[in-house]
């Protein structure tokens, strides 16, 4: 049977609309494709017919890339990733020949870091915060909560006597909930996690005791999402969420950053070795750095946590390293020669 004929007229425009169309991915990952393809992409390669895109270009492109002071690192990976991902579907369909991004090193991506809050910066945030807020930040660096997480705390997640945190929701404003915030049961990792449990200190007990008392919780819709359905056709339930803002809406990422999380940084004057402001989600690094530091199991901090131990060990290898240097000696005491036995032995 002879092959389907290649489309010469075809450009990476309309392909990567088809590859789009077709992902079944999370949801954050398709809104990070659509956004890449139509705010970098096309701009660039998008009336292109595929066929005619060549090695020579793509490498040029990464080299603009690379030079681009304007294009973080990881910015230009991400547009990497998602070109590559485009051509590579187009080879496997037959709309090209040969893959132009076969062989070719993608933008340069320098090692990533986190900050690591002190104890004094985290109390810091929380008595700058304002009031009605001032917990959230609490739930990171207490429990290591994603940000969407702990917007969806809620009162049946917090168990008082055994001082637990059942983290199963998250607050999503997407394409997909129509750019609106909806409570959705379902955790920011995967679907193969559908609920994780974290200690509460008590001083977090405390603050969300009396957080609750001066803020009652509201009764709110929650999708009770199933893995491959879209939020539409999910089922709904009802939980009091414990966090609003004071318009009666849920919270949003872009609201927290810009109006609370930024400027209550900027007040304080914490910044990180370039003097870029920290995120939340450093927060959550530093709950789980100070885990490690101070010998809790990998494995039980990535249960806290909801991260696979592999992934633990991948972005906090440096730590586990420590603690090689620390247990070593101790390690190597258990496994040492037993000294001979002075029973029987004259004197």
């Amino acid at each position: 049977m002879a092959p389907e004929p290649v489309e010469t007229n075809l450009t990476f425009k309309q392909w990567a609309a088809d590859w789009l169309s077709r992902r079944r991915a999370k949801e954050i990952s398709i809104v990070g494709y659509e956004l890449a393809i139509r705010l970098h992409l096309n701009p660039r390669w998008g009336n292109q017919r595929l066929r005619t895109i060549k090695r020579a270009q793509v490498e040029a492109w990464v080299q603009e890339m690379e030079a681009n002071e304007r294009i973080a690192n990881s910015t230009a990976e991400g547009h990497w990733k998602v070109f590559k991902m485009v051509l590579k579907d187009a080879l496997q369909n037959g709309k090209i020949t040969a893959n132009p991004t076969y062989e070719v090193d993608g933008p340069y991506v320098g090692e990533s870091t986190s900050y690591v809050f002190t104890p004094d910066e985290c109390w810091a945030i929380y008595d700058e915060f304002p009031e009605r807020y001032r917990v959230i930040p609490m739930l990171g660096f207490a429990c290591g909560t994603r940000q969407a997480e702990a917007f969806g705390v809620c009162t049946d997640v917090i168990d008082s006597d055994r001082r637990l945190l059942t983290i199963r929701r998250q607050v999503l404003k997407t394409k997909e909930t129509n750019y609106v915030p909806l409570l959705i049961d379902r955790l920011k990792t995967s679907p193969r996690l559908s609920t994780k449990e974290a200690p509460m200190a008590p001083y977090l007990l405390e603050a969300l005791e009396e957080h609750m008392e001066r803020y009652p919780p509201q009764a709110t819709e929650t999708i009770l999402w199933e893995h491959k359905k879209k939020v539409d056709d999910c089922k709904e339930g009802m939980a009091r969420a414990l966090f609003w803002t004071r318009q009666k809406n849920l919270l949003s990422r872009s609201y927290f950053n810009d109006f609370l999380w930024k400027p209550t940084l900027l007040e304080l004057g914490i910044k990180d070795a370039e003097g870029n402001l920290p995120t939340f989600h450093d927060l959550r690094h530093t709950f789980i750095s100070t885990c490690l530091q101070n010998g809790i199991p990998e494995h039980t901090v990535a249960a806290w946590v909801g991260d696979s131990v592999e992934e633990l060990r991948r972005t906090y290898s440096h730590l586990l390293s420590d603690h090689a240097d620390t247990h070593g000696a101790v390690a190597a005491g258990l496994t040492a020669r037993p000294q001979p036995s002075r029973i029987g032995i004259a004197a």
